[in-house]
């Protein structure tokens, strides 16, 4: 079991406290629509049924997976207490319950509860592979069965960004990291370290598209996951 109290998480938390950019200029990413999205774009397939944003921010995806079809819910979640703030504050019209989650687990949210569930901009940015696998098994936890997962991390074959800063390896635990979002970074080197976790987590049907980054210097492309909870 992964310890709450444990000093990665406190640095992150007290980093993110007050929130975060809404990070708008993704929008522009084609891959975010066509790749991360696009299995949404068959709105009526996903009418009344459920969706979460792990990491959600300021709710931008939330808003947009919205508008994308007529949803029973969308939700958010997210490690800042600014950032839940905000969206409980913004968002009080829409479908949507947001949650403020300890940075270790989902344990706010029921298991079996979404039909789909997103991610991008975020796991990259946890380079403690304990944590990030128990995360990983949280949201299939929180799936439905057949339910969709569909994220977005850093990939490339080295171990530094274009600054020269070093990126933490796929099964590191770096709990000693003293900054977050970019500044200690994990960067799959081979899909099949994801692939591999989420097998024996469970999921089935894993596919993987590797294109270039958008507005990140942190990384040279991206790696886009889906899968589906058996």
């Amino acid at each position: 079991m992964i310890k709450i109290d444990n000093s990665y998480t406190n640095m992150q938390k007290n980093q993110y406290f007050e929130g975060t950019s809404n990070h708008e200029e993704h929008n522009s990413n084609s891959d975010y629509w066509d790749i991360l999205l696009g299995d949404l774009k068959n709105s009526d397939e996903w009418s009344g049924k459920s969706a979460l944003d792990f990491a959600c921010g300021k709710g931008r995806n939330v808003i947009n997976i919205h508008n994308l079809s007529s949803w029973e819910k969308v939700d958010g979640v997210d490690i800042s207490q600014g950032n839940i703030d905000h969206c409980i504050s913004e968002y009080k019209d829409y479908k949507s319950s947001w949650y403020c989650n300890n940075g270790v687990d989902l344990q706010e949210i029921p298991s079996d509860n979404y039909d789909f569930v997103m991610s991008t901009i975020a796991l990259q940015h946890i380079p403690v592979y304990e944590i990030r696998r128990n995360i990983l098994e949280e949201i299939y936890r929180v799936l439905k069965t057949e339910g969709l997962f569909s994220f977005q991390m850093g990939y490339g074959n080295n171990l530094n960004d274009v600054y020269g800063r070093p990126r933490s390896a796929y099964y590191d635990n770096v709990y000693s990291a003293t900054k977050t979002n970019s500044e200690y970074d994990v960067r799959i080197q081979n899909e099949s370290e994801v692939i591999d976790d989420l097998t024996s987590i469970g999921f089935v049907n894993i596919s993987t598209e590797i294109r270039d980054s958008f507005s990140d210097s942190g990384h040279p492309q991206w790696i886009y996951v889906k899968c589906y909870k058996k």
